[in-house]
């Protein structure tokens, strides 16, 4: 028998064919791919530039803000805290915004048949506002929304056990806050944008008018019983309004400024211990420099725009009395106020870097690199800093001086900052709570089992109790944060929990997800509302959730320039369900959130934190999160994400989409061998 020049015979190697070949003919290639997509994602349909080019309609006037208008209007809850300035509605007053003025209005509003809501429905259809001729809606980059959203509600833009999870303390990871800080200027930008400024004036004006006319109703009919005290809706929505803004720009404001204070303090202390320990080596001294340098000036830069840039302006919104604020001017006049102040700080150390830095520019444009030195990476990354690094004594005055100067200019400027108290939406979910538990929790073993969260199926059955038990307490203690930079977290997070269902207790097969959601809707019928179990999205482990907790974990590595760093992004997860996916419009998913299948997978630890309140304060819907999760390596919402980031895992999401060009390959292959069997069979026939 012939041998092949490796010593394996020409027949086992025909009969090793032949084995492939049947085993490509019973692959089944799409059920393969299908496994692969589920596990990965599809990302060759997705990219990090169609991301950037995806926007959504925004509400201008969201129609959350009606129940909220109501816990401040009735249930006297200011969401910058304290009581309202104006007298509240009674609850009775309250449903009449809802009921035709015709069933209990005085004359002359005994004849309207419509309500003050009727009157408000364009705002929640999206509807040209009679009047204007425009709706209430604006486009906004849909990777911007979780973030937008949290901002809105009031919320700490990142929780301290999040921000140590993604390693941002570490001033050799300042490039995530960095690109974190010039998102949410976008965005402020955009609030004081012109248009999108007017539009929103406009339209609360608009909404403002209807809720007026339901006010002469009402104090009509106050009068008519007796009763002196009046309603005042156009002063009571621009102060709901304006609480609402001040709280969402002074806790983001003051969050960047600590963090900013932070991440520098660090820097510097780094700084000196690397001076100590490069024991006069100018190149090592030149490299600490350059890396202090560029952290904490960057980081200051941005500080600087967010000090004249955090704020918007309520000039012209019907109720409202301009308070003199800097807030009421625009981002420019700011720009000039701030600039005006800065330029009487002393900055001697600062302008002898600059200038330093002036004349190396200059030395490289009187020597230009060839043509090769541009592209030649590593050369460029091993280069040693510039000399001007060097510079011990004005580097070293920089920090404290810099410092000084901000802080001052930012004292002039703003003032003394109001530090927010209570998250706003805590405020609410403990009121809520509180009532359930004095009128729905009749025993005290009802109270102790009394919790708010989410509803968790357990989809996957192959595991032992051993296994279940492992899994279970590595994810309780991934979803048991601290809470801290959470104002009020302490005060609810012990009622925070989930509730387990076992599908197998129910005769739901195991990853019917399906049949989970029909369980779901009959069993838990309650409204939707802050405070207890979430009643419109489910939780599911499945084998995928099993699996992100039961796999060793990778070690994750900084990646190269110039990708920004990723950490804490792949940890253990769960997959969320949303149960009103078959009621949105396929027109609108198809614009707004291409892709979206009606469920996702989310990181564990952001549950409680972050989760839920976007969710139960229906601040977005699972849909809205699905753009920044699309784009994760495993399509996982990881939270607030940011262009570093978001950089490698386009790189990644390259390499994946190359490799599932491998079923292509297969498809032909077996679709050659298919033709070549059928072409053999023909001939012999």
């Amino acid at each position: 028998m012939s041998q092949s020049p490796f010593g394996t015979s020409s027949g086992a190697n025909s009969t090793r064919q032949q084995e492939m070949d049947e085993s490509l003919l019973h692959m089944d290639i799409d059920a393969a791919e299908k496994h692969m997509k589920d596990h990965f994602g599809d990302h060759a349909t997705w990219s990090h530039e169609k991301l950037l080019k995806l926007f959504y309609s925004e509400e201008l006037i969201p129609t959350r803000h009606m129940q909220g208008f109501g816990d401040y209007a009735m249930g006297g809850i200011r969401p910058r805290g304290g009581k309202p300035s104006f007298p509240l509605l009674s609850r009775e007053e309250w449903t009449f915004l809802n009921i035709p003025y015709y069933r209990w209005a005085p004359e002359p509003y005994n004849t309207i048949s419509h309500s003050c809501y009727d009157r408000l429905k364009p705002l929640v259809t999206g509807q040209n506002l009679d009047g204007l001729g425009y709706s209430a809606r604006v486009e906004v980059p849909a990777r911007l929304r979780p973030l937008k959203a949290k901002l809105q509600l009031g919320m700490a833009p990142i929780s301290h056990d999040r921000w140590l999870e993604r390693k941002m303390d570490d001033p050799a990871n300042y490039r995530n806050l960095f690109e974190l800080m010039k998102d949410v200027i976008k965005l402020f930008q955009w609030y004081n944008n012109e248009q999108v400024l007017k539009v929103t004036r406009d339209s609360f004006n608009w909404m403002v008018d209807k809720h007026v006319e339901f006010e002469r109703a009402a104090n009509s009919r106050r009068e008519q019983n007796g009763i002196s005290e009046r309603i005042d809706m156009a002063g009571m929505w621009a102060e709901y309004w304006s609480d609402t803004w001040t709280t969402m720009c002074d806790r983001t404001h003051r969050w960047f400024v600590d963090r900013v204070d932070e991440l520098s303090s660090r820097a510097f202390v780094e700084y000196n211990v690397a001076l100590i320990a490069a024991w006069g080596d100018e190149i090592k001294i030149g490299e600490a420099g350059k890396k202090y340098y560029e952290c904490v000036q960057d980081l200051r830069a941005l500080i600087t725009s967010m000090d004249y840039t955090i704020g918007i302006p309520m000039t012209g919104f019907t109720g409202y009395n301009d308070t003199g604020e800097i807030t009421d001017l625009s981002i420019s006049e700011r720009q000039d106020m701030y600039r005006d102040i800065m330029s009487s700080m002393p900055f001697e150390h600062q302008a002898a870097i600059l200038d330093a830095q002036d004349k190396a520019e200059a030395e490289d444009r009187a020597n230009p690199p060839s043509f090769a030195e541009p592209i030649d990476i590593m050369s460029q990354l091993t280069k040693p800093a510039h000399p001007r690094f060097r510079d011990t004594k004005n580097l070293l005055g920089h920090y404290e001086e810099g410092k000084r100067n901000r802080d001052e200019t930012r004292m002039a400027l703003r003032g003394e900052p109001e530090l927010p108290g209570q998250e706003h939406w805590i405020t609410i979910l403990r009121e809520r709570m509180d009532f359930y538990l004095e009128h729905n929790c009749r025993t005290e073993e009802d109270r102790k089992m009394y919790k708010w969260g989410f509803v968790l199926y357990r989809l996957t059955y192959d595991e032992s109790e051993e296994e279940w038990a492992s899994f279970m307490e590595k994810f309780t203690k991934d979803i048991s944060r601290s809470g801290q930079w959470i104002a009020g977290a302490d005060k609810i997070i012990g009622r925070a929990g989930v509730t387990l269902i076992d599908g197998r207790d129910h005769g739901i097969p195991e990853g019917d997800i399906e049949a989970a959601t029909r369980h779901f809707n009959k069993t838990y019928t309650m409204l939707p509302t802050l405070g207890r179990m979430w009643t419109l999205d489910f939780l599911v482990v499945d084998k995928q959730s099993y699996r992100s907790y039961n796999e060793p974990p990778k070690e994750e590595i900084r990646p190269p320039p110039p990708y920004g760093p990723g950490f804490g992004c792949n940890g253990g997860h769960v997959r969320l369900v949303d149960t009103t996916f078959n009621q949105l419009p396929k027109e609108m998913l198809d614009a707004d959130s291409p892709g979206y299948k009606g469920q996702m997978k989310v990181l564990s630890t952001l549950i409680f934190e972050e989760l839920y309140p976007l969710l139960a304060t229906l601040s977005v819907r699972p849909f809205g999160l699905w753009p920044a999760a699309r784009l994760h390596p495993r399509e996982v919402y990881v939270g607030t994400t940011d262009a570093s980031q978001e950089g490698w895992w386009e790189f990644h999401r390259i390499e994946q989409a190359a490799a599932m060009r491998f079923f292509d390959d297969m498809r032909q292959k077996k679709a050659a061998l298919v033709a070549r069997r059928a072409g053999g069979e023909s001939s012999r026939s």
